[in-house]
């Protein structure tokens, strides 16, 4: 059975239909398949429907950064899908506005196709007593290592833990012609999501975290000393000059033309840097520790309209893509790890050095996403964006840049 997709949907990129039009239709609203060239969801949907004929999914794509705004008013307006790619920093918003089905009741069914604890853990992480959203993939944060510089600078071998990793930024960046120790996206331009991607890998690995609950924790000890960190490495010169007008998409194209000796980033972005720059002498590590084995972890989720009415359809196909069978297809596609641990073995045939690097740091290490608590997620970015801004240019001192954000996202959680 094909797909239906009305040729306005495809114009307009966004769908405007009532939830679950008729019984046996159900909408999958995401980015996904915009991030994939080779039509691997139409022929996903496709075998979906053959497996399950008396149901039809729709298949909606927009870009990523549209995908959110378009819950978010479809819900204001009483339409919209029935299942839903969600980004974990969104959770919060979502449920303050009652855009999210909980998920405990479909996760506890004897005949699902995956076992529960076989799931990454981050997303399955209760709010307000309940789950709201399962992992289609993962991807760990690490560190992308240019070992050409490196060596350069008169080591042997990537940074391990904090103390090294200084040292090393710190030689790399004293080659100078234009070279960096390491990118830090501190831009202000939307999402303005620089600290999540850099700062908060960081911190995990050095045991901390911002929340305490559902409430902001960002004053606290292990935050400030990780603050000092990034202030004592942009003091010694080893953060490339322009952060605060630097974005993650620039600290990867300048770490793919190797003028940067490091990258904090998800593991994703390790085919594109060998795929663009198949020469450059590069490999993947651990983001340095401080004393904890943590990673971030950022990836594509799952989730279930509260207004759909063919919940039981939506739970059904959200079920066949976290079987391990296709949600080891699904990791291929993405170049990412399966969101269900017991399809890793499936993604390890045939897999590149950098993604078996990635998965020791999926299996051995502890999985953290703490912005899917926080308030307003895109606003919570802002504040921190711009009180690190305001401490790398000597204006506030890691305890006063703590402390300012704290304020601001208690009046935000207002």
């Amino acid at each position: 059975m094909k797909i239906r997709l009305r040729a306005w949907a495809l114009a307009l990129a966004t769908t405007l239909t009532p939830l679950a039009s008729q019984a046996g239709e159900i909408e999958w609203l995401q980015w996904f398949a915009a991030e994939e060239t080779t039509g691997f969801y139409d022929k996903l949907v496709a075998d979906f429907e053959a497996q399950h004929p008396d149901i039809t999914v729709k298949l909606v794509t927009q870009p990523f950064g549209k995908v959110r705004e378009s819950i978010v008013t479809d819900n204001a307006i009483g339409v919209g899908s029935d299942v839903l790619g969600l980004n974990m920093p969104w959770t919060k918003e979502f449920l303050d506005i009652g855009i999210l089905e909980p998920l405990d009741d479909y996760l506890a069914r004897e005949d699902n196709s995956f076992a529960t604890d076989d799931l990454i853990e981050a997303p399955l992480g209760k709010i307000d007593g309940k789950t709201w959203m399962v992992p289609l993939n993962a991807f760990p944060f690490v560190m992308h290592v240019n070992m050409e510089l490196v060596r350069k600078a008169g080591f042997d071998a990537p940074p391990t833990n904090w103390e090294e990793f200084a040292a090393q930024a710190k030689a790399i960046s004293a080659l100078q012609d234009g070279i960096s120790g390491i990118g830090m996206p501190f831009s202000s331009q939307p999402p303005s999501n620089g600290p999540i991607l850099t700062f908060l890998p960081l911190l995990y690995a050095n045991g901390g975290r911002i929340m305490d609950g559902t409430t902001p924790n960002f004053d606290n000890p292990k935050v400030v000393e990780t603050l000092q960190f990034l202030k004592d490495m942009n003091d010694a010169g080893s953060i490339a000059p322009g952060a605060a007008s630097r974005t993650g998409g620039v600290d990867l194209e300048e770490f793919i033309a190797g003028r940067t000796g490091f990258l904090i980033s998800p593991g994703v972005h390790s085919s594109s840097i060998t795929s663009r720059n198949p020469d450059l002498d590069y490999t993947l590590v651990r983001v340095p520790s401080n004393g904890e084995k943590a990673y971030r972890v950022h990836g594509w989720e799952l989730g279930i309209s509260a207004d759909s009415d063919n919940k039981e359809d939506a739970w059904t196909f959200v079920n066949y893509l976290l079987s391990p069978e296709v949600n080891a297809k699904a990791a291929v596609a993405a170049n990412a790890l399966p969101g269900n641990l017991a399809a890793l073995d499936a993604v390890r045939e045939g897999a590149d050095e950098t993604l078996i690097k990635q998965m020791e740091i999926l299996e051995g290490d502890t999985p953290v996403e703490e912005m899917r608590q926080s308030p307003k997620a895109a606003g919570s970015w802002s504040v921190m964006t711009e009180e690190l801004q305001a401490m790398l240019r000597g204006d506030k001192s890691p305890e006063e840049a703590a402390a300012a954000v704290q304020a601001r996202w208690l009046e935000l959680a207002q």
